[in-house]
């Protein structure tokens, strides 16, 4: 997996994999069937990770803190160091998106999970009054997602943290309950 995580699946050759993996040329396609099949069995294990990693972060914070420790995390890298290599999601999106059905199916799919579990904490808040009522939980869902991928993207690229904890400041300033 990470390899795939690291340098996105294009830029891993087959030599990467049987180098990683330990396995022989013959093992891994018998085991796989191939460089595609075993890219998607990896990157199903990172998807099923990071929706844990997701969870863990809305289930053990109020709302809209959750959602805050969740991108802290990713500004911060704190939860696992492999986050220096950002989102898989969001690289692929960017790499094989376009023109990978399997890919772009599993994209659209974890971004619909983020927007979802994002909407649901946010309502979670209204109801307890930590989160303005009149905020749109949908439109604001959406443009945490957005801006998830941003940060992701801002975090591979190793861009200053401290610009990027200000910019949290400013993304969540509107769903705080005054």
């Amino acid at each position: 997996m990470d390899a795939f995580w690291e340098h996105g699946y294009d830029g891993t050759s087959m030599a990467d994999l049987l180098a990683a993996t330990g396995l022989s040329r013959s093992s891994l396609y018998a085991g796989f069937g191939g460089k595609h099949d075993l890219f998607l069995a990896s990157y199903d294990c990172y998807r099923q990770q990071q929706a844990v990693g997701l969870r863990d972060a809305l289930d053990g914070h109020a709302s809209p803190h959750g959602i805050r420790v969740f991108f802290e995390r990713i500004v911060d890298g704190a939860s696992d160091p492999r986050q220096q290599f950002g989102c898989m999601s969001t690289n692929q999106a960017a790499e094989r998106g376009a023109r990978d059905e399997a890919v772009r199916a599993r994209v659209d799919e974890d971004f619909q999970q983020l927007e979802d579990a994002f909407a649901a904490h946010l309502r979670a808040g209204q109801s307890a009054g930590t989160v303005p009522a009149d905020v749109d939980v949908g439109a604001a869902a959406g443009a945490l997602v957005t801006a998830f991928s941003g940060f992701q993207l801002t975090v591979r690229a190793g861009l200053d943290r401290t610009r990027l904890h200000r910019a949290l400041d400013h993304l969540f300033a509107p769903l705080i309950a005054r």
